[in-house]
């Protein structure tokens, strides 16, 4: 439904947030 939609959104933008921030940290 659309709970399964907000939610799977919302983990892709986590995914990506930590993959910018660990490459910050160690460059990639």
């Amino acid at each position: 439904g659309l709970l399964d939609v907000v939610k799977g959104a919302a983990k892709n933008l986590l995914a990506s947030a930590l993959d910018k921030l660990k490459c910050k940290v160690t460059g990639c």
